[in-house]
Parts: structure tokens; C-alpha cells; sequence
């Protein structure tokens, strides 16, 4: 039986973690609120999972431990920021606030980003705008990551550039939260410490073969993650990452044409506030008809209902505040080293 942890736990022991290694008080409850939120909502990939190489950017000095997102642009409804470095998940935190308060008077907020590090899962923040009945659209690059390769290519040329959307309803928001390749850096990661496959050929080798191996992502020289859409659909994948580029790296001013391998990430962050529009009762009324129509839809598999995406991540959330977050095996043994380091106990499972 899969041990679990009260949510609260878990965000206090690793705020705790962050804090020691160096972080701020409050940056560090931020990342730590977070990552645990995506584990709550089911992305085992993107949350806890993250922090090693968070603590390994603290400690390096690479991650800046205080301070706030610098504005570089400001006009009414369209910010420009320089996140000197800080995490992402702070960086995107402060950024959401700073819409949000501009929503007052604009009825559309853009905000970009650079230089942020990393903000691991994307859902979490367009959550909290649906449920404030705001509409979110998040996008993020890595200029100094290249990992896919073009519709058509064999070779990596630019990130996993995902993509997120929260749409409120009358009931369950809408969260779309995806990659625009087939498969993520930390899905490669974690499938190749356990010895496995990946459940698709979701990789190109060097020689432009298809594959599920993740050696093949680090020969040398690499292999390549296919956009999503794989080799016969990969162009609608490709088009979707251009897109993105175009938000964040291109908007914010820098990236990869500037050869700005240390930047870290690039984001592009845009809120729309239905009230401006046709009004948020309106709106509701028609998400929420939207997605009760798709849910009614006789489905493929008598077992597998439709479901709108969102409603299995809310589901897990419910269900894992209340049970305990069920930790993916390799979570807590990969944190364990830097909680003996800073003298910080393991926190308890619940007992079953």
C-alpha cells in the first residue's frame, strides 16, 4: 500500500528545506505551496519531483533567494518583468497578483516574463484565476533548453514549451495544462532511473529513428523529443511551440536569438476578466453548458466516461486533501539527502 501525507505536512517540511538552503521566508512557503498543489492535483511529475534541482540552484548560487519581479515595462494592461533569477513559482505568483489587481480597470492583462527559473506545473496558477472567475492563459520556454525537434527534423532545437488554461464554469473549472511535445524532460528522467520505457515512441534517436528509449534522449550527440502530434500529426504540436516562442521569448526580449543560454525562463501570462465581455454569468453559463454537453457524449469505452480536462485533476484534489497526497515512490527517497543535510525530519505518513 502507496504511503500518504497530509498536504500541510508536506508543504511545511519542504518550506522548511527551502528556507535553510536559503530562500526567503516567504519565497519559500510560495515554491513549497506550489509544488505540493501539483501532486495534490495529480501532476507527479511536477511537483516535489522538482526539488533536487531546486535545492541544487539555491546552493549553487544560480537561483536568486530574495526579492521581487523588477517592472522593465508598464503600461496599462501589458507588463514586461525581469525575474533577476528568483523561482518561478514566486515569479508567476507575483505576476497573477499584478494582473489580477489591473483587472480592475482593464479587462484584458498581459504580463511577460523573463529570466524566471523554473515554475513546474502550469495548472496551478490558471486554477487560482478560474476560481476567482477569471479567465488565464500561461506559456513558458527555456531559451538555454533545447530538447524537441522541429516537425520534420531529427535534431533538438527548442524546449518542451507547454501551455495552460483555466476557464471558469458553473461548476468545475476547465484546466488545460500541456506540453506542445509528446513527452516532458521529467517523464524521460524519471522512466530512465526506473529502468523502463516510455509508453510511446515519443523520441527521435540521433539518426532520426523513432524510439522509446530515454538513452536515446543522451547519446551523443542526443536524440530528440517529437512535438506532440509524433511523426504523422507532429506539425499541429510544432505550430502550437512556435506560438509560444512568440509569447514569451519573443515578447519579453530575449532568448534565443540572442544566445542567452543562462536566462533561464521565459514566460507569457494573460488574464480576461468575462466581465468586460459578456459578463461572467454569461459566460459560466456557456462553459459550464459546454462542458456538460462533451461530458454527456456516449463514450468510446462503457467504463471510461468523457471527461473535460480538469475534472480528474479536481477529483485527485478533493480527494488527496482529505486522504493524504499519494507520493510517487522516488519523491521523498530523492528529497531524503537534503532533509539529513539541513536536519530536517521526514514527515510521517498517515496512519492508514
Amino acid at each position: 500500500m502507496t504511503d500518504r501525507y497530509r498536504h500541510t505536512d508536506l508543504i511545511a517540511c519542504t518550506a522548511t528545506l527551502f528556507q535553510r538552503a536559503g530562500l526567503d521566508e516567504t519565497i519559500a512557503h510560495t515554491v513549497s505551496e506550489i509544488l505540493v498543489e501539483a501532486d495534490l492535483l495529480g501532476y507527479g511529475t511536477h511537483g516535489l519531483q522538482f526539488v533536487p534541482a531546486y535545492i541544487a540552484g539555491i546552493e549553487s548560487g544560480r537561483t536568486a533567494t530574495s526579492g521581487e519581479p523588477v517592472i522593465l515595462k508598464d503600461n496599462p494592461g501589458a507588463l514586461l518583468l525581469d525575474a533577476r533569477g528568483l523561482p518561478g513559482q514566486w515569479v508567476v505568483v507575483r505576476a497573477l497578483d499584478l494582473a489580477l489587481e489591473r483587472l480592475i480597470d482593464n479587462g484584458v492583462v498581459c504580463v511577460a516574463v523573463r529570466g524566471s527559473e523554473n515554475i513546474s506545473c502550469l495548472a496551478t496558477y490558471v486554477k487560482r484565476a478560474a476560481l476567482r472567475g477569471v479567465m488565464a492563459v500561461l506559456t513558458t520556454s527555456s531559451p538555454g533548453n533545447a530538447v524537441v525537434a522541429p516537425f520534420g527534423g531529427r535534431a533538438p532545437r527548442y524546449s518542451t514549451n507547454p501551455i495552460a488554461i483555466g476557464i471558469p464554469t458553473d461548476g468545475t473549472p476547465i484546466l488545460i495544462d500541456t506540453s506542445t511535445s509528446s513527452t516532458t524532460n521529467r517523464m524521460i528522467e524519471r522512466t530512465r532511473r526506473s529502468g523502463g520505457r516510455l509508453a510511446r515512441d515519443w523520441l527521435v534517436d540521433n539518426t532520426g529513428r523513432p524510439s522509446d528509449d530515454p538513452e536515446a534522449f543522451y547519446d551523443d550527440p542526443p536524440g530528440a523529443i517529437l512535438p506532440a502530434g509524433g511523426l504523422d500529426q507532429g506539425h499541429k504540436g510544432f505550430a502550437f511551440a512556435i506560438m509560444v516562442e512568440a509569447l514569451t521569448s519573443g515578447l519579453s526580449g530575449g532568448g534565443r536569438a540572442g544566445g542567452m543560454a543562462a536566462v533561464g525562463s521565459n514566460l507569457f501570462l494573460q488574464v480576461i476578466d468575462p466581465q468586460a465581455f459578456g459578463g461572467l454569468e454569461a459566460f459560466r453559463r456557456e462553459t459550464g453548458f459546454f462542458a456538460a454537453h462533451c461530458r454527456d457524449t456516449p463514450p468510446l469505452d462503457p467504463d471510461a466516461s468523457v471527461r473535460m480536462p480538469g475534472d480528474r485533476a479536481a477529483a485527485l484534489y478533493d480527494e488527496q486533501s482529505v486522504s493524504g497526497v499519494a507520493l510517487h515512490p522516488e519523491i521523498l527517497p530523492r528529497m531524503t539527502p537534503f532533509l539529513e543535510k539541513y536536519d530536517i525530519p521526514l514527515p510521517r505518513p498517515i496512519a492508514s
